[in-house]
């Protein structure tokens, strides 16, 4: 499989879905693949084992935030850099590029680093999803380092974290150098090689991504195809109805919570817990959906995604929830992504997820 200019729009429609309401506005990404595409040709889709299990890997991604890139925007040339410096520093040269997030816009900037750079795109991510946190990946409890991690930003500054004492302290480490940096940098962490990879990879991730969109963009121009879609990706319509409250932490934190009332029955109500993504889904007392599943607002007229930091009161949602990626659910990797890695405490055993929900 390729990635052709024909398929962006797909991938970043199942991408924006996959982002449970964060990950970043893959429009501006969307149009800077579509550039690259339409420049150095068709990306190749690949799998981990149809390399030498010793060919090095990188997994790209541009870190900070997504709202300074508008106002900075990204240059093939830092993703490019950033590659090469982790060939460099490994001493060999670098055989594929590795989705991060598959969520939001990286799944974009995965396919355009792998377009600038002339190398194939390995299809599957770390995340399955979007995360906030560079140590919230699949790679962390397969064992691999985030260091030597590369960060380059659009005036050609470089920062490498040689060494990090473990994953998350190359997390903040990465977070001290983004402002630095202008607030975004792209990033290449993670090296592995391709072994390492198909075992600790979410494999079909991106072209999992491209079927996603697709059927989410076909049941918007066909409102009959949704119950079709949601039963063929496993997924559960947990609630309808209009957005009556949302209530945002000050800064410097993100996220908060919102109220959603029954479009059937005034009196039953929905709270959504948030933070960069939505992380709880809350039907009365009963807990719907929780982080890692992926808990997805769509407006219920057009069934386009909506983020959590653009939802506003008024507006008329549903709320899908989509199983949480298998890979997160062993005992090793569940304490990374669950409600209480992100500060919020719930009374139910996270060992009894993935949750299930009846329909709305």
């Amino acid at each position: 499989m390729e990635i052709t200019v024909d398929l962006v729009d797909d991938l970043a429609a199942g991408a924006t879905l996959l982002g449970s309401g964060g990950g970043g506005d893959t429009g501006m990404a969307a149009r800077m693949l579509r550039h690259a595409l339409s420049q150095y040709g068709p990306v190749p889709l690949i799998s981990a084992s149809d390399l030498r299990p010793d060919a090095l890997v990188v997994p790209i991604a541009a870190t900070g935030s997504i709202t300074v890139m508008i106002e900075r925007l990204p240059a093939g040339g830092c993703f490019v850099n950033a590659v090469a410096e982790i060939g460099r520093l490994a001493r060999r040269p670098v055989a594929a590029i590795h989705g991060f997030e598959v969520g939001g816009a990286n799944s974009l900037f995965a396919c355009a680093a792998a377009a600038w750079t002339g190398l194939p795109l390995i299809d599957a991510d770390g995340m399955g999803r979007a995360f906030p946190r560079v140590d919230q990946v699949t790679f962390n409890p397969g064992g691999i380092a985030a260091a030597p991690a590369v960060l380059v930003d659009t005036s050609g500054n470089l920062v490498s974290i040689g060494v990090a004492r473990d994953n998350a302290d190359a997390e903040r480490l990465l977070r001290a150098a983004l402002p630095a940096l202008g607030g975004w940098a792209a990033t290449a962490m993670y090296p592995m090689n391709a072994r390492q990879a198909a075992e600790c990879g979410i494999a079909g991730s991106i072209s999992g991504a491209i079927t996603l969109g697709q059927r989410l963009r076909d049941s918007q121009r066909n409102a009959r195809g949704r119950v079709g879609m949601l039963a063929d990706f496993g997924a559960d319509l947990l609630f309808s109805g209009g957005v009556v409250e949302v209530v945002r932490h000050p800064r410097p934190r993100t996220g908060g919570a919102l109220t959603i009332e029954h479009q059937g029955a005034a009196e039953r109500t929905m709270r959504l817990e948030m933070a960069d993504e939505f992380l709880l889904a809350i039907d009365g007392g009963d807990i719907k959906a929780q982080v890692p599943d992926i808990i997805c607002v769509l407006d219920s007229r057009t069934w386009e995604p909506v983020l959590a930091e653009t939802i506003a009161p008024g507006r008329h949602v549903d709320v899908l929830r989509i199983p949480a990626p298998a890979a997160w659910l062993t005992p090793q990797a569940l304490p990374l992504v669950t409600p209480e890695a992100f500060g919020l405490r719930v009374l139910n055993d996270p060992g009894t997820l993935p949750l299930r929900g009846p329909a709305a």
